[in-house]
């Protein structure tokens, strides 16, 4: 556990560090993630070896634009930062409140990972249409159920949806578990769907909680403070099931 646990914090920070490479003058020279994240990679390696990690006191940051250039300041007053702020996922220097508020929304696509290689998940909806979001889901709420049910009355939808227990305890745990390392994939499937749990009985030889597990430590990266938590394909963000599904979905 303690492994898997560095392995995110690594990842987290690759993601999340600021770096120091010469950036693209237009969004033509933009490089594909990939090569920005070896900018970053070698940006970073460029300070050397790290001595330490500390996390700072702070709630919120606010970024400030002044006639005479641009700083962070904390909401407490107590920490300013002067220097380059660049933003991971959009592939961009913050020079200006505009920036920053165009980066609000992070399409699924920037942010550099695959759910469904890397996450214990389920495709929910027509897997020929193109994806419309991804739905982090505690599969003993009965809000998920609603989300699953709302986004299959759509012939059109598709989202990948993945296992996050951490709302129904240890029966929460079990049941994801029993979900993504059941034989029968489809049975599974109509199990999450319904709440049932007819695929239980025959369960993967040697299939384990690690999807699950990374899944759960993604709370801090996403900004998630309670299920399920939608992200749009463009970036858009529900904490929680929204009142009006429809509308939420299809607001500009």
């Amino acid at each position: 556990m303690f492994k898997r646990l560095l392995l995110t914090i690594s990842t987290t920070l690759l993601l999340s560090q600021s770096i120091f490479a010469q950036e693209p003058k237009s969004n033509s020279e933009m490089p594909d993630a990939a090569t920005f994240k070896e900018m970053i990679k070698g940006g970073l390696e460029t300070k050397g070896q790290v001595i330490g990690l500390q996390e700072l006191p702070i709630s919120k940051l606010y970024f400030v634009e002044a006639e005479q250039g641009t700083y962070l300041i904390s909401s407490d007053g107590r920490f300013v930062f002067e220097g380059t702020l660049k933003d991971v996922w959009h592939r961009k220097t913050i020079r200006t409140v505009k920036d920053v508020t165009e980066t609000q929304r992070t399409p699924v696509s920037n942010i550099g990972f695959k759910p469904e290689e890397q996450l214990a998940h389920f495709v929910v909806g027509n897997p020929d249409a193109p994806r419309q979001g991804v739905a982090f889901v505690d599969p003993t709420s009965q809000y998920t159920q609603l989300f699953l049910k709302t986004i299959l009355s759509n012939p059109q939808s598709n989202w990948t949806v993945v296992l996050m227990p951490l709302v129904g305890g240890n029966q929460a745990v079990d049941r994801s578990l029993r979900l993504w390392c059941s034989v029968d994939r489809k049975q599974a499937l109509q199990d999450f769907i319904n709440g049932t749990s007819i695929s239980f009985e025959d369960i993967k030889e040697g299939c384990n909680d690690e999807k699950i597990v990374m899944g759960m430590m993604l709370t801090d990266l996403f900004h998630i403070s309670s299920l399920p938590h939608l992200i749009r394909e463009d970036g858009l963000v529900s904490k929680g099931f929204p009142e009006n599904f429809k509308e939420w979905f299809l607001q500009p």
